[in-house]
């Protein structure tokens, strides 16, 4: 679980430790940034961090980010969660449920700092066209067969949607070792997953062309909030986004919110 959280969280594409403009000095102020991802089986967790001004010549606030008094109440229960330093707050004895809710909540720079968020449910009726596909190696130092590539049809995965809510598939190889389709030439060779864009549909295809590596990889429905999905475009736009600081939360930037998902696997097969 931990590992497809890591991932979600890399996907964000986020500087969430950076001011997006460039202020005068006596503009910035000592505003936090929250983060935090919860999925079901997950522990409690937040992450809370300060901008990285462009000026040196900046005052910050007295508080203490590792002595924050953090509080997190659910479903009515309020809990305080213990500080575990860098920043990281946590409560082992809380574990993400779906269809939760969940209320944040601390004082810093003098001001009451507050997020709300809920899990979604899980995936439901996901399917897979197939369960396994088979790609030819390609190698480009002796070019292409004269008859051109055979690619197979796409993968199509489908699920329940009836709310459109929000969606996000990331396909990760999860073989010890990599095997490459393609040569790679003098390129770094990509990384071993790659995601698709979130969307409101119920559906979305996998071309072949997308898999860089054979073996055994996890396809990963994700059902995420707005927030998740607005904050994600806002960064294919631009390298830095905390001029639109997340709706859910006040005196404050970053991201808080709910997510869920279910997997399926497919594998990339040689000839």
């Amino acid at each position: 679980m931990q590992a497809r959280i890591s991932i979600i969280v890399f996907l964000s594409v986020i500087i969430l430790v950076s001011s997006c403009e460039k202020e005068e000095v006596s503009e910035f102020t000592d505003t936090p940034i929250i983060e935090s991802y919860l999925q079901p089986g997950d522990y409690l967790n937040i992450k809370v961090s300060r901008q990285i001004p462009f000026s040196s010549e900046v005052s910050y606030s007295s508080d203490d980010i590792d002595n924050l008094n953090v509080q997190v109440t659910i479903n009515d229960i309020t809990h305080t969660l213990q500080p575990l330093g860098n920043g990281n707050y946590i409560d082992s004895s809380l574990i993400v449920s779906e269809n939760d809710n969940y209320n944040l909540s601390f004082q810093f720079n003098s001001k009451n700092v507050t997020a709300y968020t809920y899990v979604p449910g899980k995936p439901t009726n996901v399917t897979q066209s197939a369960t396994q596909i088979t790609i030819e190696r390609i190698d480009t130092s002796s070019g292409f067969p004269s008859g051109g590539l055979t690619m197979p049809d796409p993968i199509e995965i489908t699920w329940s949607n009836p709310d459109n809510s929000y969606y996000l598939i990331v396909v990760e190889n999860i073989e010890a070792t990599l095997d490459p389709i393609r040569d790679f030439g003098d390129n770094a060779p990509p990384g071993n997953f790659f995601r698709k864009q979130p969307s409101n549909n119920s559906s979305e295809e996998i071309r072949s062309m997308e898999f860089q590596y054979y073996g055994t990889h996890r396809i990963i429905i994700y059902h995420v909030l707005p927030d998740y999905a607005a904050l994600y475009n806002q960064s294919s736009t631009s390298s830095q986004n905390l001029s639109n600081p997340s709706t859910s939360i006040t005196n404050g930037y970053g991201i808080f919110t709910g997510l869920n998902s279910d997997t399926l696997i497919i594998d990339v097969k040689k000839p």
